[in-house]
């Protein structure tokens, strides 16, 4: 059902199933704070292993802790 709607409203997305509904609720968990183990364990994972993939696209959170990008001639 999901492939069919995403094809009839024409959108583009790298996953069609239900998968992208499942990333993105993950996705929005993390960055609301909700611990690995507590998204696992909603999304029925077997492994941490295969829920850590949602604390690399925190973006929000990486914006936080990244460094400025030195300009030219501030890198020691």
């Amino acid at each position: 059902m999901m492939r069919r709607r995403f094809k009839q409203t024409g959108m583009k997305v790298p996953s069609a199933g239900t998968h992208i509904l499942r990333h993105t609720v993950a996705t929005h968990m993390v960055q609301q704070g909700v611990s690995i183990k507590e998204v696992a364990d909603f999304l029925r994972h077997r492994s941490l292993d295969t829920t850590a993939i949602y604390t690399k696209v925190n973006l929000p959170m990486l914006f936080e802790v990244a460094l400025p990008w030195p300009k030219e001639g501030e890198i020691t």
